[in-house]
């Protein structure tokens, strides 16, 4: 009877560790590839950008990688991934003050990543809501620009309305 006892309380505490075991291991996976440096991928909400016309001051510009881009009206739609994840990111589309002088005229563009010195290594995808109105080259309905990226071999054709 004495040896029954003692083989149900093991039976029981050992039945709970399994139980609990995939979720402990999940855990200390994710401690580990965090300690290991992975990259550990998230995603964030959608940060809305209205493009200026200016120069490039801005002495901190971390890579940024452009993943796709869609333009409905004056509204530029970028998917970005960059690495971070510790302290806020900040992103400014800024326009060179010169266009080019061909039919249709060309603006270079810049996406400026500011990372505020986060050397933190986790994989941050992130949609980017830019409006573009600013760059356009006559606040006119129709009037058209291609807008050259930095970081996008094809320049976005871009053409101003109303809406």
């Amino acid at each position: 009877m004495k040896y029954l006892l003692i083989l149900s309380i093991i039976v029981c505490t050992s039945c709970k560790t399994v139980k609990d075991a995939p979720q402990a291991l999940e855990k200390s996976k994710i401690e580990q590839n965090q300690a290991e440096g992975e990259i550990i991928e998230r995603t964030h909400e959608v940060m809305e950008i209205k493009a200026e016309i200016g120069r490039n001051e801005f002495s901190q510009n971390n890579g940024v990688q452009i993943i796709k881009s869609k333009l409905d009206g004056n509204i530029l739609s970028m998917k970005i991934g960059y690495s971070g994840g510790c302290s806020k990111h900040e992103f400014k589309v800024i326009g060179n003050p010169m266009i080019s002088k061909s039919l249709p005229p060309i603006r270079s563009v810049e996406l400026v990543h500011i990372s505020n010195g986060d050397s933190c290594r986790e994989y941050i995808e992130q949609e980017l809501r830019i409006d573009l109105s600013e760059l356009a080259y006559k606040k006119e309905l129709g009037s058209t620009i291609k807008l050259q990226f930095a970081k996008i071999e094809a320049p976005i054709m871009y053409t101003y309305s109303t809406n």
